[in-house]
This record gives C-alpha cells, structure tokens and sequence, in this order.
C-alpha cells in the first residue's frame, strides 16, 4: 500500500468491540474507513460474554468480533490485518493527516480512533492460551456467575486480590487466595478479614498447573507441593494499557497510563479519539467499548464535517 494512494476519512487502530463498534458508525455516516487490526487481545481469546443484552444464550467473543466485521463491512468499511509499528500526524488545521507505518505499508487518514486495549499478565504455562476464557478469568462481572458453589482460586498479591477473593464469596464458598507474582503486600486487618470469612491464603509462588483436558484446569500446585484442586482461577493481575501510538502522537495519559478522554472521546489532539479499554483503568466491559467506539465514532465524524455543515 503506497503512502498517499488513498486518504480515508477515518483510521481505527484495533478490531475489538469498541473499533469494530467505532468503523460501524463511521460506515453508515457514509465516511472512508480502514480498521488496522492485528488480531491479539481480549477479544480474540475463549471468552463467552453473557452481560451483552441481545445475546441470551450468550456470545463467543471471537463470534462477537466476526459478527462486528461482517456487519461494519456491509458498510463499506475496510479491515487490514497488521501492525502499526508508527504513527505521526502532519499539517495544519482541515490539511492534517495521520501517516501509519505498519508491517504491509503505509496509510494514511484524516482522523484516528485508538481502540488499542491493554496487555494483561496472566500465568504462562504450556496451555495456558487455551485456559483463558475458559477455566482462567480476571472479570468477577463476566464471569463471577458461573463459579457458583464452585472451587476457586484468586491469584494475587495486593489489596485488589483480596478484595476479589472476598467479592467472590457471593457465588462460592470454597475461595482460595495464592499471592502468586509476588509476596503479599496486605495490611494485618485484611489478612484478618480474609481468614475471618474462611478464605484459605497460600503466601506462595506456583510450580505447576495441571490441564484435565484443553482450555480446563484441573489444579495448580505450590512450590512447597501443595496442590489445590479449583474449577476456575481468577487472576487479579498486572494490566497495561497499549499507548505506544498514543505517546508518539502524543496523547495526554493518565496517572494509570491509560489515554485521557474528554465525555465525546477527544483526545487532546485535533482528529484523535480514543475508545475502550485503553482510556480507563477500570469498567472493562463489552458494553462500555461498544458505547465509546460510537461515542468516538461520532465526535470523529463531526470533525470531518464542513463549517458550514456545523451548527
């Protein structure tokens, strides 16, 4: 693809709900789109998201995504399987332009919309890609109902670990927490409040897991042998949200590192958004990324407008 062979309206960089929901908008405004997406991240793993409203039995999120690329592209919207290695914004005013380099070639665009997402620290172990979604979660919300009465264990070392631990007493009684990546760093009162509501506390690393069939674990074992039966492990871990082209635009990031917003998704550059994921440290949802990629979809959209086309 040649640098300035064709300038599209808009850019999405990532394929998630929140740019598929952003390249959906921005079709039926009858504007040029090309979603940029190379195909890692929470969408594309073993996921079945039941809070999406419309979806009674439940949606896949990788059926979610190809649900979302076939409806966008009805549209007339563009997908692009790659990686945006660089990004930089040239010119002035209703004359800018945003030049993605990515591994297939060049391109270029008048607004961009960042559905970048995070990077999470999950344990790594020879199927452990195949466990996430499945029998490895980090969402009480997604997927807290269905461990009910169930055996679980939370790994993590801080006050968010034990608060998982403690919110999950809702649906199971048999809780387990194992500090995991690091030795715990709670306070003695929350160690209290643990043992208080029968949580047993492992202060260990993890040796070894074991898989009863692919995608479900069956137990995780401690480096002083112990071995925990569990039906799923959730893991309270390190997020890091994926601002690298924000940065090189250079987009103004919070105390958390995630890309700072205004309520219509502007970023503090003219023609740059930002929806999902990448613009908060909390409320992962499937339904907020949808709401923000429209929501960004829409500010972008008004962007391109004329002046004489604004009120």
């Amino acid at each position: 693809m040649e640098a300035g062979k064709h300038i599209y309206d808009c850019v999405v960089v990532g394929g998630g709900p929140a740019g598929l929901s952003a390249a959906l908008y921005m079709g039926r405004m009858r504007r040029s789109v090309m979603v940029i997406d190379d195909h890692e991240g929470r969408s594309t793993w073993h996921q079945v998201n039941r809070n999406y409203v419309g979806f009674p039995d439940g949606i896949h999120a990788s059926k979610l995504r190809e649900i979302g690329k076939e409806q966008a592209s009805r549209y007339g919207v563009e997908f692009f399987s790659a990686t945006v290695d660089q990004v930089r914004a040239e010119g002035e005013g209703r004359e800018r332009c945003f030049y993605f380099d990515t591994t297939r070639g060049q391109v270029v665009s008048r607004t961009v919309i960042l559905a970048t997402g995070v990077t999470d620290k999950f344990p790594e172990f020879e199927g452990s890609i195949e466990c996430i979604g499945k029998s490895m979660f980090w969402c009480i919300i997604c997927d807290g109902y269905e461990t009910i009465d169930k055996r679980i264990v939370i790994f993590g070392h801080n006050n968010r670990a034990a608060s998982l631990a403690l919110e999950m007493l809702v649906f199971t009684k048999e809780v387990t927490l194992v500090s995991w990546d690091d030795p715990f760093n709670l306070t003695p009162e929350k160690m209290s409040v643990l043992e208080e509501h029968g949580i047993t506390v492992y202060d260990s690393e993890c040796e070894l897991y074991k898989c009863a069939v692919d995608g479900q674990l069956e137990s995780v074992v401690l480096t002083d042998g112990t071995e925990i039966p569990l039906d799923s492990l959730f893991v309270a871990q390190h997020i890091e949200p994926n601002t690298q082209l924000a940065e090189q635009l250079g987009m103004a990031l919070d105390e958390h590192g995630f890309i700072m917003t205004d309520v219509e998704l502007c970023t503090n550059v003219d023609g740059a958004y930002a929806a999902g994921d990448v613009t908060k440290l909390n409320n992962h949802q499937v339904s907020s990324a949808v709401h923000e990629g429209g929501m960004a979809a829409a500010a972008a959209n008004y962007y391109l407008y004329e002046d004489w086309q604004k009120d």
